[in-house]
């Protein structure tokens, strides 16, 4: 069973992109964490989902801790995937394309079956962690997210001239839609949220 302070720490500090090799056993971790909860999901559960001894998955990882720190790790890395695959998109390359990408972000952060878990039934786990220092956490994603706002500055679809303070804010926007989405249209809200950045965006706006 995962102690949320501990999985909150690990949180701070992602590790990197998982190995595809880790793939069966972070899928596994993902269907026990929608279904049990963070903090009610064990090693056991995460062998049993595997069809594996603990022995066997104690090879690979040394805790639950450790596999949600590698699920979220997954998680962000393929939510940037899918930002730069939606900027590089036929119509990707303009205000309402970028518009477009953010919100999309926002919807596959929320439609994770294991964020949508601890959004609807454990609200404690998400308290605590905003409660935190999420400045390392902040710096860490931003710095990942770097290259995709330096693309899109060059590309002309936003304006600025500091890529990591651009991502920086960018991550700050999207996690406060994933936690407090708008009731009516996300769009909308996201073109508002960017509206500093377009405004000053030149060609492709």
């Amino acid at each position: 069973m995962a102690e949320t302070d501990s999985v909150l720490k690990l949180l701070e500090r992602l590790p990197p992109r998982p190995d595809p090799g880790l793939d069966r056993l972070l899928d596994a971790t993902e269907r026990c964490l929608a279904r049990y909860g963070i903090r009610r999901t064990s090693m056991t559960d995460i062998a049993r989902e595997m069809h594996v001894a603990r022995t066997t998955l104690y090879r690979q990882v040394s805790s639950v801790e450790e596999a949600v720190a590698l699920v979220a790790s997954r998680q962000l890395h393929r939510m940037l995937d899918d930002l730069v695959a939606h900027l590089s998109a036929p119509g990707g390359a303009g205000a309402a394309g970028f518009i477009e990408a953010v919100a999309a972000t926002v919807r596959f952060a929320r439609s994770n079956p294991v964020s949508r878990r601890v959004l609807d039934d454990e609200p404690e786990i998400l308290g605590s962690l905003l409660a935190r220092d999420l400045g390392p956490y902040v710096s860490q994603v931003a710095e990942a997210l770097v290259p995709v706002v330096q693309g899109a500055m060059d590309a002309g679809l936003i304006g600025g001239d500091d890529p990591l303070l651009v991502a920086q804010w960018l991550v700050r926007v999207v996690t406060v839609l994933v936690v407090l989405p708008p009731e009516d249209d996300l769009d909308a809200m996201v073109g508002y949220a960017l509206s500093p950045l377009l405004a000053s965006s030149g060609p492709g706006a």
